[in-house]
């Protein structure tokens, strides 16, 4: 027989996992010559409260990424560490055992 001692019920982590991508990624799109995104390997992927960074990572070559984090709000960031500095965040609410997936796309600068 197991028996836990816990003071409460215990905090399931939710998860935040998704894909970085860089675009544009060729100055002119057509139909003949289209230009899909890139992935974006080795950005850097921070979920922050009021307080600071509560997970990072670092996307891997096919630009996905995965936090896990208490429940709470916060901001979810991908920053570029090489090339033109870029940035993309969006805000997101995680309740205990969450599983939210989103992407983010990080500007080129290519016009």
């Amino acid at each position: 027989m197991l028996l836990a001692g816990c003071s409460g019920e215990p905090t399931a982590a939710a998860t935040v996992s998704g894909r970085v991508e860089l675009g544009p990624t060729c100055p002119v799109e057509t139909e003949a010559s289209p230009c899909p995104p890139a992935p974006a390997a080795g950005v850097i992927v921070e979920l922050r409260d009021p307080d600071g960074v509560v997970a990072a990572t670092t996307t891997g070559s096919d630009g996905r990424f995965q936090l896990s984090a208490p429940a709470g709000d916060f901001e979810l960031i991908a920053r570029s560490t090489e090339g033109l500095p870029s940035e993309d965040s969006e805000q997101v609410h995680l309740d205990a055992g969450d599983d939210l997936a989103i992407d983010l796309m990080l500007d080129t600068g290519i016009r």
